[in-house]
């Protein structure tokens, strides 16, 4: 009898796992308890973070959680301030209608928005010169070995004062 021949088993890859975000979440479960204590509030605030509602069904790419917190956090402080104005009041459209008011609110996105693209540059520039503050303090560090020792405390007999290559010791 001959014996069957298996197939060989084929693995597949795990698919990777999508980037969760609780804020989107929490976002909703914060309007639906807002509405149950204040329509009018929910209304405002509704309307308020829209932009962020916007960017929590289309965020995609990498660090969307991030973005939707920096976007959400920046556009809630800026809706924040109106909420008060409509709890004790019966009309929200009186907040709403204002075109300053929803400037105010959108406006505080777009911040948020202007920190996601120039937080990093701003960062960079911040790490680039604390680096070059760096190799300027060890230069001054090493001039100071030179004058102190001569140039044979480098090793090189050109008097050069960089070397050439990489350091690397003899075993």
């Amino acid at each position: 009898m001959a014996k069957k021949q298996r197939k060989p088993v084929l693995r597949t890859r795990r698919k990777p796992q999508k980037e969760f975000s609780a804020f989107g979440p929490l976002l909703l479960f914060g309007l639906l308890a807002t509405a149950l204590f204040s329509p009018n509030a929910a209304i405002v605030a509704g309307v308020g973070l829209v932009p962020t509602i916007v960017l929590g069904f289309t965020g995609r790419g990498p660090h969307k959680g991030a973005r939707l917190q920096c976007v959400g956090f920046a556009n809630l402080a800026g809706v924040l301030p109106f909420i008060p104005q409509v709890i004790g009041r019966s009309d929200a459209q009186v907040v709403v209608g204002d075109i300053f008011n929803i400037v105010a609110m959108f406006g505080s996105a777009a911040i948020g928005y202007a920190l996601i693209y120039v937080g990093p540059m701003v960062a960079s520039y911040i790490l680039q010169s604390l680096n070059q503050d760096r190799v300027k303090k060890i230069a001054q560090q090493r001039q100071a070995l030179v004058d102190m020792w001569s140039h044979e405390v480098l090793g090189d007999k050109d008097d050069e004062i960089a070397p050439k290559g990489p350091l690397r010791s003899k075993l």
